[in-house]
């Protein structure tokens, strides 16, 4: 079977396709990295530190390729991806610069006849699944820490960006990273699930808090740590005395509509004192419906598609039930008629009235949510 890659910003051309990992690829996979584990484990730190910094050069030589790809098949802006890549050259720097102080064993008790020291020892094979929305910085945030504290990974991406994990696999075989240290698979979820009831010693997860439970309850009963890192509903509060400047509306639309949205940190709720509240949602509706909507390639774009079309499903029928719901628009709620692809518009809906509690006291005429949902990252594994 294989898994077609689309690219969102182009009304859905076909950028490529990639053969589903079989169930015989998995357990070879699990096989060799617990085969690679047991030399890698024993590598001294800076061993292990050299070869990361090799897959780190091998990127930095290729660092435009994987930006572009990146926004053909996520439809991150352009600017954003390359800034994505580099994000991750510098966190994958920082760790390896961090190593020797934060892995070095630590004494936490010591007489003229005892000393208690504590060592750090690696856990063995983790289960690596990432999402989509950040694909080189996951990379970084998910792997690289475990690999240079000795674990070896077997890693299977999201399926919106197979292509990446493609050329992510190439990267590792440029590297001096050993055969086995860093596997890759390639599908959807059924990939995903089949890895985790494997023979593995952790599991690193990024992604929805439903598929998050999941895994939660398969590692409770094989008994081993899991890492989750799931989605939220953030909110940003403007009180009273707050000053509203330019910089500030440039901000919150930032924190709402980079990547169209889809993060899990995104302020999903902008929440303002009913003084401030006119003043607010005129300039930031005025701010919004100035963006740059766009191909994802173009160097100007300042908001992309989402990344597939039951995404921008999604957003149509959160958005109508909304305003069937009381909720009024004041910029967006609809696709961009001159655009083919995943397109909808940055959207703020007002008039979405919600008790807010402090303590005891309730405060539901002193705020009022400003836009309630306007990009929703998808389901992620």
């Amino acid at each position: 079977m294989k898994i077609v890659s689309i690219n969102p910003s182009r009304n859905y051309e076909i950028l490529g396709e990639v053969e589903f990992s079989s169930k015989r690829e998995v357990l070879e996979a699990v096989k060799k990295a617990k085969k690679a584990f047991l030399l890698w484990s024993t590598l001294s730190l800076q061993e292990r530190c050299n070869k990361l910094a090799s897959f780190i050069e091998a990127s930095k030589k290729r660092a435009e390729e994987i930006a572009q790809l990146i926004a053909k098949e996520t439809g991150r802006p352009i600017k954003s991806s390359r800034a994505n890549v580099e994000g991750g050259f510098e966190y994958f720097e920082a760790y390896i610069q961090m190593a020797e102080k934060y892995l070095s064993p630590e004494t936490t008790f010591e007489t003229t006849k005892t000393i208690h020291k504590v060592y750090h020892e690696p856990r063995g094979v983790i289960a690596t699944i990432c999402p989509w929305n950040y694909p080189y910085m996951n990379i970084a945030w998910q792997c690289g820490q475990a690999l240079i504290a000795g674990n070896t990974i077997v890693y299977k991406n999201s399926s919106e960006n197979q292509l990446f994990v493609k050329l992510l696999e190439d990267l590792i075989k440029e590297s001096n990273i050993s055969e086995g240290v860093f596997n890759v698979l390639y599908g959807d979820s059924s990939v995903g699930d089949y890895l985790v009831h494997q023979d593995i010693d952790m599991i690193s997860f990024t992604g929805s808090s439903k598929v998050g439970q999941i895994l939660t309850k398969i590692a409770a009963e094989k008994f081993i740590p899991i890492v989750t890192e799931l989605g939220g509903s953030s909110p940003l509060i403007l009180f009273e005395d707050m000053k509203i400047t330019d910089e500030l509306i440039s901000y919150i639309s930032d924190r709402r509509f980079k990547n169209a949205g889809q993060a899990c940190d995104a302020v999903k709720r902008l929440i303002v004192h009913k003084s401030l509240f006119y003043k607010v949602s005129k300039k930031l509706a005025n701010y919004v419906s100035k963006l740059k909507i766009g191909d994802a390639l173009n160097e100007d774009t300042e908001v992309g598609p989402l990344v597939a079309k039951r995404q921008v499903k999604l957003i149509e029928e959160q958005v109508k039930d909304a305003v069937k719901k009381g909720a009024k628009v004041l910029t967006g709620g609809k696709k961009p008629k001159n655009l083919k692809g995943a397109y909808y518009l940055p959207t703020i809906l007002v008039s979405i009235k919600k008790i807010c509690e402090f303590g005891k006291k309730k405060l539901s005429v002193q705020f009022y949510q400003l836009f309630h949902l306007i990009q929703n990252k998808r389901r992620l594994i």
